[in-house]
């Protein structure tokens, strides 16, 4: 369970009790006091159960020899590990102060990388490739927050993987700073342009603040192109086009439900116009004529919905713009931008 809620990046979950038995501890701690709960703890994770742990405790260490123990808060739980683990040969540190030390250091470094660096920001229409672009700039110190975020940061952006828990996100996030960081300090890092929220992901506050004013970097495609590189992403890169047959049909039903939950800032005669070709676009591909529809009902969306959104949002921030091109000479000035890293 605490797992779940948020963990150090690259941690297993190898726990030395289960949720059931933390529960019964909790609750005889509660009730009789912390000998008590200390005696049923022991009780409880005895015998076979006890050297099943310790055995795959010991094949992480034999797989990983670096690893590192540690609980929430840095206490009796690691410690009675580390203890187990000494007694089999193996002594191997414990992170002091736990999760809650390190979850602190990591917000904290967030605050600090904050505060010390001037950002550049990818910024563009929907459909410009601008995630594609970072992927390409791997040469130049970036983040790609959407993959941080498992969300390509629209309506339509949800990722097959689940997003990570609030807490997991920043401290991927921090963790991706820091390493930036540790390749160059001297070059401003780039990121793409992100609302504050990417799907329910929420970008730590100061980091947003020092994105919002920060020199963009504008990415200009045609119009045509933008629906082709939409098209690629959410048509051709997918089940649509690469089967199975029913993951496609759920596609379809996703982004039915993502043109209705948008429907409001769309407009009533837009949204059932792109619905119904949202429709033709799904018939056609049962019927195996063809993915070329697809392009009709995406084609909408950007010119209605994602255009003036971007728009307003732009002309609102006045942002410095430092290079406009399309993708290729972003990807080059880039390249020449890089000096001194």
């Amino acid at each position: 369970m605490e797992f779940q809620q948020g963990s150090l990046p690259g941690a297993v979950n190898l726990p030395l009790m289960n949720d059931d038995e933390r529960a019964a501890v909790g609750t005889t701690y509660k009730k009789s006091g912390r000998e008590a709960a200390i005696q049923l703890g022991h009780e409880l994770v005895s015998g076979p159960v006890k050297e099943t742990r310790i055995e795959a405790w010991l094949e992480q260490i034999r797989q990983k020899p670096e690893t590192v123990l540690y609980c929430f808060r840095g206490g009796l739980r690691s410690q009675i590990s580390q203890q187990w683990l000494k007694e089999r040969g193996v002594n191997r540190p414990l992170i002091e102060g736990g999760f809650k030390k390190v979850r602190q250091f990591l917000r904290d470094e967030i605050e600090q990388f904050s505060a010390r660096h001037e950002f550049l920001l990818l910024t563009g229409p929907t459909g410009s490739a601008k995630t594609h672009i970072l992927n390409q700039a791997n040469f130049y110190p970036n983040v790609d927050l959407e993959a941080l975020a498992c969300h390509r940061g629209s309506a339509f952006g949800a990722s097959d993987r689940p997003q990570p828990s609030q807490v997991d996100f920043e401290n991927r996030l921090a963790v991706e700073l820091m390493r930036i960081e540790s390749r160059c300090q001297t070059q401003k890092p780039l990121f793409e342009d992100e609302s504050r929220m990417i799907g329910r992901s929420v970008l730590p506050e100061s980091f947003f603040n020092r994105m919002r004013e920060s020199a963009v970097i504008l990415v200009e495609e045609s119009f045509e192109r933008r629906v082709e590189n939409i098209f690629t992403d959410y048509v051709l890169n997918t089940a649509i086009a690469k089967g199975p047959e029913a993951v496609a049909l759920q596609l379809f039903a996703k982004y039915r439900t993502a043109v209705q939950a948008i429907s409001r800032k769309l407009g009533g005669l837009k949204t059932q116009e792109v619905l119904q070709e949202l429709a033709i676009s799904e018939k056609n591909y049962r019927e195996g004529q063809g993915l070329e529809s697809n392009k009709a009902w995406i084609a909408p969306l950007l010119h209605s919905y994602y255009d003036p959104l971007y728009s307003r949002s732009f002309e609102k921030r006045e942002p410095k713009i430092l290079f406009r091109g399309r993708g290729p000479e972003v990807v080059e000035f880039l390249r020449n931008f890089r000096a001194g890293c």
